[in-house]
Formats: C-alpha cells, structure tokens, sequence
C-alpha cells in the first residue's frame, strides 16, 4: 500500500500505520462530523506547550485520544474521539512559516515567539488587524536563556559580551572571566522566532559568527550545550534542559538570572511574550481552543510547560536600592507583572488591559483581603529633561490607577520617579521600552494581616 504524505510544505515524510489508520478513522465519518484545527508556527510554542494545550483542551471536552503521530520531526497530529471526532495538526517549523499559513489560509492559529510585524499585519488584513485585541493573544511569558555548561565557572555575562562572543570576536573564555578554552558556539535556526528575538534583542546588525552551529530544535541545541564545557547557546526558558542558564547585565544595571518574577514583569533583558494570532472572526472550535489556553487550566499547562503564565502573583522582594523608591513601597510585595509604555505615549497594549482584569481577580481572592496597591512610574533617559521625564512618568502612573480604580480597586500611592533605576541600557529602542514602565507593589491596609509569602531572590 502506498504511503499517505502530508499535505502542508515542509512536512514531506510518509504518515507510516499508525496515521494511515488515523485517515480511515476520519474518512469513515461524515465530513461536517470531524472539526479539524492547524496550529502553525514557532518550535518553542509548538514543541511541547502546544501538543500539551491541546491535549489537556480536548480533555477538558471529555474527548479520548485516538491517535497520535508525527509525520515529519515537526510536525504532529492527533485524533480525538468523543461527542465528536478532532483531527488536530501542529505544525513546529518556526514563526514565520506560521504566518504564512494563517495568511494562506492552510492554519487556524498562528504561534508566534516575537510580535508581529508591520509588514505582516499590512499582509494580513483580509484576517483583521492581528495586533489588536480579539487576534494577538498574549499565551505566555519566556525568557531567551543564555546557556552554557553545568562545570563552566561564568556566572553572569553582560549583553554586550554575549553579542561579542556569538559574533567570534571573543573566541576564549579567558576573556570573559572564564578558563582557558575556546569557545563554541550554539544557536536556532533562520526560521526560528527564538533566533529572529535573540537576533533583535541582542545582535542588532551585528553577523553571527559563520562557526556558530544551528538547530531545528531547541532540546538538541540544549543537549549539545550541556554535552560540551566549552559551548554557548540561546535556548527559551523551557528549553535550558541539563544546560545552566548565566545571569545577564547592561549598561548601568545589575546582572539578572531569568527568574519567574524577571520575566514575569519583563525586567529580565531577554524576556519576551509567547503569543497566538487568530483570525478575527475564528471558527468556534477555535475560540473554544483560545479560550481554554488563556484560562486558569490552560495556564496551569503553561506553568507545567516550563514557561510563566499569565496570572497575578505577588513576591516578597529584597528593599529596592534607591531610597526614594525604598520608602515608596516600604512594607509591600512586588506583584509579578509591570505596564508598558511606547515612547511619549499613555497607551495600554492589549496585555495590559488584560492585567487589569487579572489584577483585580487576583485582588478579590479571600486570601487577598485588605490588600492596597502601590503603583511607581519610570520614564526612559531620552524622554524630555529629568523634569519632564518625572511629570510624563506620572502621567503613566494616574492612567494605570484610573484603569485600577474603574475595576473598584484601591489604589493607596502612586508616582512617577523619572528616569531613576533602569532595567535595561537606554541605548536601544527595546531598552528604552523596558525603562517606561509602571510597577505594581501590593501592601496591607493599616491593620490588616499581609499573606505569609517567601523572600525570592529577585530585586525591585
């Protein structure tokens, strides 16, 4: 019998028994009686978090699974079987295959590791406008690790040193701090979303060095890296394996590991947002599936994944070192996620306004009870004169507390302290992002008792 092959470019190996089967399933049902959802996109979406939503999705729909199988190393399909039979393909092969088979129509959601571009929302207008709310789902947080191995003593590199060693300019660990010894280097493939963020965030329009080795895959990149004390690579956050991740630093800031909390509030210099694009008018099967990932089971899924998920968290931090902040947020825990700010501009993004909402629930939980918030306001060094700068980064400040205070919410203090601790180098435009910002500190009501929470080792 001759094999069956997969219909969607770049996947090309034969299906083997165990799908064939899986076809003559699906075959022997009426058409209108099997949904069918495509996932296309990033690997660091698709590897595993995806198959697992997926799965805990057609769960939670009380469907069993049928089959599972894997035509090509990207590409998976599972059969589910219930009130209904699913046929469901996700297909790994890097986040900007993903958009072109939700433009081309082949795909129902697009998994994406960076933001859409402009030149792809332009693209993609016959779907809507994928930057707004209702298309671009924020899914979950990552953060690019820096990876090296379990034995090398280099604990912490500033960016500026990881650019220079992915572009062969420091080729011996001697030069960063560490043994003698060349160095190897590790990095995703051109396709990879992981790759195009580590090329944005960190290389600029500097080459990567033609000695780097390049991956498909994220597990294989990790498994090499812990394999050799002399290799360096760039993985996601979930993807660090048996490797060791290094804390990063830049200009005028403290070196910072990606911890929940950093990457949490996007403070961490190489975090970045795991999203899903959707048509704006999605077929049902598809919203059900969206609205599943985005809630309180599907983010228990992305916690269990490896990566942070959107949900509300409060930490108890080290004093902040500025003594004008210090004694701002004297007494309060710092809440795991900050509001972003386009330059000279007091505008909520879509995940922000959905923080709002999350911060609220979060607030109305029991355990929550006599809880008040304090709202601190930066700007970045390039906006305006300090002066200026202050009244700008209060200006941010009094629109998140509006937005807090329309959800009934207490807002005990807010204000905006300019361009004081930075969390990034203002030398870049992602840098400058990162800066204008408005914190979220939660502290009890005089005479209420605080919730009982540990110290993390992440700053304010």
């Amino acid at each position: 019998m001759a094999a069956v092959g997969c219909k969607h470019a770049g996947c090309t190996r034969p299906w083997g028994l165990s799908a064939l089967l899986a076809g003559l399933l699906l075959a022997s049902l009426p058409v209108q009686a099997v949904p069918r959802l495509c996932l296309s996109g990033s690997n660091t979406v698709g590897e595993r978090l995806a198959p697992a939503l997926v799965k805990a999705w057609a769960e939670h729909q009380g469907w069993r699974l049928a089959n599972e199988s894997r035509p090509s190393p990207e590409a998976r399909q599972l059969v589910f079987a219930g009130r209904a039979t699913v046929q469901v393909e996700v297909l790994a092969q890097g986040t900007s295959s993903g958009f072109a088979a939700l433009r081309d129509g082949q795909c129902d959601i697009w998994m994406a590791s960076r933001a859409a571009r402009p030149a792809e929302v332009q693209a993609a207008l016959g779907l809507g406008r994928l930057y707004e709310r209702g298309q671009e789902h924020v899914l979950a947080l990552d953060g690019l690790a820096v990876i090296v191995h379990p034995a090398n003593p280099v604990n912490a590199l500033t960016v500026a040193q990881v650019r220079d060693l992915f572009a062969g300019r420091l080729r011996d660990w001697s030069q960063v701090g560490g043994r003698p010894g060349p160095v190897s280097l590790h990095a995703r493939d051109e396709a990879s979303g992981t790759y195009d963020t580590f090329r944005s965030l960190v290389l600029g329009e500097t080459r990567l060095s033609t000695a780097t080795l390049r991956y498909e895959s994220t597990d294989r990149l990790a498994a090499a890296v812990a394999a050799d004390p002399r290799a360096i690579g760039v993985v996601g956050l979930a993807g660090v394996g048996q490797a060791r991740a290094v804390a990063l630093s830049d200009e005028g800031t403290r070196p910072l590991p990606p911890s929940s909390l950093a990457v949490a509030t996007e403070d961490y210099l190489l975090s970045r947002r795991l999203l899903f694009y959707t048509p704006a008018q999605p077929r049902a099967e598809v919203k059900a599936f969206i609205d599943f990932a985005l809630g309180p089971s599907g983010q228990t899924v992305v916690r269990e994944s490896g990566f942070v998920p959107q949900e509300v968290a409060a930490f108890a931090v080290p004093p902040p070192t500025h003594p004008e902040k210090r004694e701002i947020v004297a007494g309060a825990r710092r809440v795991g996620l900050n509001f972003r700010f386009g330059e000279g501009i007091a505008l909520l993004d879509n995940k922000a306004l959905e923080d709002v909402e999350r911060l609220a629930q979060f607030l109305r939980r029991p355990e929550q009870a006599g809880q008040e918030i304090v709202l601190v306001g930066f700007a970045d060094r390039s906006e305006m004169s300090p002066f200026a700068a202050i009244a700008l980064s209060n200006d941010r400040v009094d629109l998140v507390a509006d937005a807090l205070r329309r959800e009934g919410l207490r807002v005990a203090r807010q204000r905006g302290l300019g361009q004081i601790a930075p969390v990034a180098s203002d030398a870049t435009p992602q840098g400058r992002e990162r800066n204008r910002r408005v914190e979220v500190w939660v502290r009890s009501v005089a005479g209420a008792a605080a919730p009982r929470v540990g110290l993390t080792s992440a700053g304010g």
